[in-house]
């Protein structure tokens, strides 16, 4: 009680002192005004401190037990007094270091009582401040320190069921209320559900009423909660909710997460007179916050798994092997193809790729690494002889997808259209040598006017034709079945000097200018000297037949980790974009307005072939009306698995 707006102060007078007390009960100080009480000993003086604990003691120093007496109320908010003849200064001193706060000696005069007596309440009431507000911050520590704890449990957990009760909880104890509850919104924002409701203790668990489950949120005191977005706080007094409940004090507090309100934590008082302070309403919506963002966390989370759900369902019925790795590579989701196709059990999800894919194929395909967006293809087959096309795409935020698309079937329909296609060829070439042989011969039995010399000329040059396609596809079904290459340890400057000085005739003879741009100290490679001209021959020839007369042809070699890089240019009329993806393809012929189809569409079909073969790659990049460039990529001795990926470049057709 706050003894300044009763302007009384309560004194205990302990000893024989009936001048002081006198005194004390005629004098006025101001708003001061003294209860007087006195006991002749300290035995009666601690029997009255528990019935009127008073705000002072003047005590005799000369009573025994006062060391004793001293010692036990120091701990107390009372002002202590010395009362009695006059003391030494080591007196003094020794009083002091037992609690003493001031000394009343005689004689007595009215003025001097008054203000010592003075003092001391100031002292007193100046401890006593403090020693409340140190108890209000400890209070408040305590509140931190249960929020701090609801926090990491909060974070530490993804079930409703185990987040609410300790909410709730912390909620009664911070409030000191008798009962607390959480009230979450459904879908539509107009009705609130009961999800929890705890009771203090034992006493008022019983008293309480049945709540209604659910409430809407327009014509109630919860829901304005919702539609303000500010805490509600009722009391002290008896107030009745629109629930038919009769309680002393309430607060609600909206719970908030990212702007959006997702329901109401409640607390009230039906029994005890004490009212919410606004410390209640600051500590129990920052418990609210706290509850809001795990609530949020928690509906997030099981709306990420009903996903993960749908799309493991989705790839669970999928025929085609799918593999999902994170960047780190590991191995994130696969479903039941995938599984069956590779031998591996379900418990390998979450392990590295490596650990439980040995497989040579899959692994070239991962270290390719394809950049966000991209995606990288290569055949897979498997040990039970079956061949997949699978692809790798980098997808942002995931990581990398494998698709596997079975082509045993297609690789199968090559192999058998490849064999037919060389049966095919080698018989036709007998009976056409044979004709060939008697078209030469008919200038021989007799002589031809222009028009029958046409005709045979004609027939010669279709002839040619017929043969070096015969001779493409037979050397194109050599290569793909697999036919061993001569290879050795052999020099690539001197290959494509050779290639050089062959097709020199064809480039002079349109007026081209050849740059060569060759080092002569490039390292040398494992390969077959004949198919590996043959590449380069075939690369020369196209870049001299399209590109017009006073042209340039560039040649350039160049040594880059570990491989060898070849690149044939040229500043030919180029390949439009449409076309650029084909050109390797078998039988595929660029068709320009105007112009004539020549060739067999095989030539760039046997290069790729040659170079794979060698364990590199080809690719082309080209712009209409500009040029075309083609680059080989070869590694050098020995032959790894791990080539360089490909620029991406306009029309990359690799």
């Amino acid at each position: 009680m706050n003894r300044r707006e009763t302007d009384s102060i309560r004194v205990l007078i302990v000893g024989d002192s009936p001048v002081l007390a006198q005194t004390l009960a005629t004098a006025e100080s101001g708003s001061l005004r003294f209860e007087v009480h006195t006991v002749p000993s300290i035995p009666e003086a601690e029997a009255l401190l528990e019935l009127l604990p008073p705000e002072l003691v003047l005590v005799d120093w000369r009573l025994s037990g006062l060391e004793g007496f001293l010692e036990r109320i120091r701990s107390q908010p009372i002002g202590r007094v010395i009362t009695g003849p006059l003391l030494s200064a080591t007196e003094v001193v020794r009083l002091v270091r037992l609690g003493a706060h001031d000394f009343l000696l005689a004689p007595h005069h009215p003025d001097e009582v008054l203000e010592c007596l003075g003092r001391t309440v100031t002292l007193v009431r100046e401890r006593r401040r403090m020693a409340g507000m140190a108890e209000r911050l400890q209070r408040q520590l305590q509140q931190l320190s249960v929020l701090y704890e609801v926090g990491q449990t909060l974070t530490a957990s993804l079930r409703l069921e185990e987040i609410l009760p300790p909410i709730v909880e912390a909620a009664i104890y911070l409030t000191r209320a008798e009962e607390g509850s959480v009230w979450l919104l459904d879908e539509t924002s107009e009705v609130l559900h009961l999800r929890i409701h705890r009771s203090r203790d034992a006493k008022t668990s019983s008293a309480a009423p049945i709540y209604p489950t659910t409430i809407s949120v327009a014509d109630s005191l919860l829901g304005r909660a919702v539609r303000t977005g500010r805490p509600i706080r009722l009391g002290p007094g008896t107030h009745k909710l629109d629930t038919g409940i009769l309680v002393r004090s309430l607060l609600y507090v909206p719970l908030r997460a990212h702007g959006r309100i997702l329901g109401v934590l409640g607390v009230l008082n039906r029994l005890q007179e004490m009212a919410f302070s606004e410390s209640d309403v600051h500590f129990l919506t920052m418990l609210g916050d706290y509850a809001a963002v795990a609530i949020e966390k928690v509906r997030l989370f099981e709306a990420i798994q009903a996903e993960k759900g749908k799309l493991e369902a989705i790839l669970q019925g999928i025929e085609e092997p799918v593999l999902v790795l994170d960047f780190q590579e590991t191995l994130i989701l696969m479903n039941r193809s995938a599984r069956q196709h590779l031998g591996l059990p379900p418990q390998v999800q979450g392990q590295p790729f490596r650990s439980v894919v040995s497989h040579p194929d899959f692994l070239s395909l991962i270290d390719r690494k394809p950049s966000i967006g991209q995606t990288v293809r290569q055949e897979i087959t498997l040990p039970n002889r079956l061949t997949f096309q699978a692809s790798l795409t980098a997808v942002e935020g995931v990581g990398y997808v494998m698709v596997m698309q079975d082509i045993t079937y297609l690789k199968e329909l090559d192999r058998i259209k490849s064999e037919f296609v060389s049966i095919v060829s080698h018989d036709v070439r007998t009976p056409l040598t044979t004709i060939r042989g008697y078209v030469s011969l008919l200038p021989r039995v007799g002589p031809l006017n222009p028009r029958q010399q046409e005709f045979v000329e004609k027939v010669e040059r279709a002839m040619q034709t017929i043969v070096e396609l015969l001779n493409n596809l037979l050397d194109l079904s050599r290569l793909e079945s697999g036919y061993a290459l001569s290879m050795e340890t052999c020099s690539l400057v001197e290959i494509l000097n050779d290639a050089v000085q062959i097709i020199r005739p064809q480039a002079e003879g349109k007026q081209h200018t050849m740059v060569l741009e060759i080092p002569t100290d490039l390292p040398s490679v494992q390969g077959d000297p004949r198919r590996l001209e043959q590449v380069f021959l075939n690369l020369l020839s196209n870049a001299v037949k399209y590109t017009p007369p006073g042209g340039r042809i560039t040649l350039r070699a160049r040594e880059q980790e570990g491989y060898i890089a070849v690149q044939v240019s040229d500043t030919g009329v180029g390949i439009p974009p449409s076309d650029l993806p084909h050109i390797f393809s078998k039988f595929y012929r660029v068709r320009r307005e105007g112009e004539t189809a020549e060739g067999t569409g095989l030539g760039l079909a046997i290069v790729k072939s040659i170079v794979e073969r060698h364990g590199g790659r080809v690719w082309a990049e080209s712009e209409v009306g500009k040029g075309s460039t083609f680059t080989v990529l070869l590694p050098c001795r020995p032959i790894h698995s791990d080539i360089p990926s490909m620029p991406r470049v306009r029309g990359d057709s690799a």
